[in-house]
């Protein structure tokens, strides 16, 4: 196999501390270096924050960006929308709205959520039990809304779970969605991909700095197709892209090779 688009590499920036005007530079200087696909995440506290910090609408900034996409085939999306916060409807509608303001597709991913300080602003179920049924609920609807506006809208949004629970998240996965994405180490994301390998899904993973090595290879074998890193603002508030290229040459290398 020599086709490098057989891996693709993804980044995803985190939605705070980084000025938003600034986002539009970084998206466009990502695109510059090859990356396969920009995503942000969705919190309305930063996941590595206090409670009174504050992050950025992700939306208003996927919006911003999604003109750099116009002509490409590169992919923009969200990694991921919390659904124990966001309405359904209302995300479809937003999703359309990005598509159709860059190149016409958009990876939607949701999650069940659980982040203490996002529930704390809204009113979202506390307990897991709740969380989870009320996860089932949305998703069934955000999954007949998008299929009924890419019909509608000629829009080609695909929806992403993710998460790693094997009795509820993944079988909603294999059921509703198009796509999965999950989390490391290559030993850990290989048991959750098999339950899913044999589905038509897109298996996707998604490295946090936490994750000191790519082990692309690894990944790869286990049936991942797609790897995201997420990225933290540096001290001098931007993201740090080397740490993107460096991947994307370490893939050509790989897929080079086999």
């Amino acid at each position: 196999m020599s086709n490098n688009s057989a891996l693709k590499i993804g980044v995803q920036l985190q939605t705070h501390e980084v000025a938003p005007p600034e986002y539009y530079k970084i998206v466009k200087s990502a695109l510059g270096i090859g990356v396969d696909s920009v995503f942000l995440w969705d919190h309305l506290v930063p996941f590595t924050g206090k409670q009174d910090d504050v992050a950025w609408d992700t939306w208003s900034l996927l919006g911003s960006v999604a003109p750099l996409f116009n002509g490409r085939i590169n992919q923009l999306g969200v990694l991921v929308s919390p659904l124990s916060i966001r309405e359904p409807a209302v995300l479809a509608r937003s999703a359309a709205t990005i598509a159709l303001l860059g190149n016409g597709s958009f990876i939607l991913g949701v999650g069940a959520g659980g982040f203490e300080y996002d529930d704390r602003l809204t009113d979202a179920p506390r307990d897991l039990v709740s969380r989870m049924k009320l996860f089932d609920r949305r998703l069934q609807v955000l999954c007949f809304e998008v299929g009924r506006l890419n019909a509608q809208l000629g829009t080609d949004i695909s929806i992403w779970v993710g998460g790693s629970g094997e009795r509820v998240t993944i079988p909603l996965a294999v059921k509703y969605a198009d796509g999965w994405n999950g989390f490391g180490p290559p030993s850990g994301f290989a048991a959750k991909a098999v339950h899913l390998i044999q589905h038509n899904l897109e298996l996707s993973v998604l490295l946090t700095p936490l994750d000191l090595e790519n082990d692309l290879g690894k990944y790869f074998e286990a049936g991942a197709r797609h790897v995201i890193r997420s990225l933290r603002p540096n001290q001098d508030k931007t993201f740090d892209l080397e740490i993107i290229s460096a991947m994307i040459s370490e893939r050509d290398r790989m897929m080079g090779s086999l």
